[in-house]
């Protein structure tokens, strides 16, 4: 039984930069594309990595506290116990943190660590973080609705659901008017569209869309 213990202790302790470097990574640009088997191969393989990079301080580390009792003995300092723990939990946050910020930057450093293509669909790569523009949606019982997808004045802003959610929907913070028969906006004398109002939002399943336009500003 104790043998079971400590092989499952060293398994989540060699899993835990993996784990930590996910985390991080999704937390700071969100999670496309992940669903539970898709994260399980992502932070095995960022474990296995954080272990190759690290395997000759890890063997320094067997070889001075482990191969000759120190740790077993209590005869490690306080603080070199608190750093080791420290740096092997916080590194890989850091690393994902800075993986996830340059792939959301678009750098090529990011891009050959993370990967080129993100979003899985269309409908993902349409509603990024910059994505802003007024939007025309047809639905399928032949009405035209349309709106703002951006950030309104109040700070609430549009959302669209993104993978692994397949029944996506949409919510454009601003509704603009519309003809509901011809989809034509309308414009009012500084040339823009006209707001219902600064608090009318919209929100719409795409499965009830039949077509959908987006002029990006």
């Amino acid at each position: 039984m104790i043998a079971t213990y400590q092989a499952l202790i060293v398994a989540v302790l060699a899993l835990l930069p993996g784990a930590s470097y996910t985390f991080a990574l999704e937390r700071t640009m969100g999670s496309y594309g992940i669903n539970f088997s898709d994260r399980l191969v992502r932070f095995l393989a960022a474990s296995a990595i954080f272990h190759a990079l690290a395997s000759g301080p890890e063997y320094l580390l067997y070889r001075s506290y482990l191969a000759k009792n120190t740790l077993t003995q209590g005869r490690i300092d306080w603080w070199a116990l608190e750093l080791l723990a420290f740096a092997y939990v916080f590194v890989p946050i850091v690393i994902g943190v800075l993986a996830g910020s340059a792939r959301k930057r678009d750098w090529k450093l990011g891009r050959m660590i993370v990967g080129v293509n993100l979003e899985p669909r269309a409908w993902d790569y349409i509603w990024g973080d910059k994505c802003q523009g007024v939007v025309r949606l047809k639905l399928k019982s032949g009405t035209w609705l349309a709106g703002i997808y951006g950030t309104r004045a109040d700070e609430r802003r549009s959302y669209a659901a993104a993978y692994p959610t397949m029944d996506s929907d949409l919510y454009l913070a601003t509704a603009l008017e519309v003809d509901p028969d011809t989809g034509e906006l309308a414009i009012g004398d500084d040339k823009k569209p006209i707001r219902l109002d600064d608090k009318t939002g919209i929100l719409m399943r795409w499965t009830e869309i039949e077509y959908l336009e987006i002029q990006e500003f």
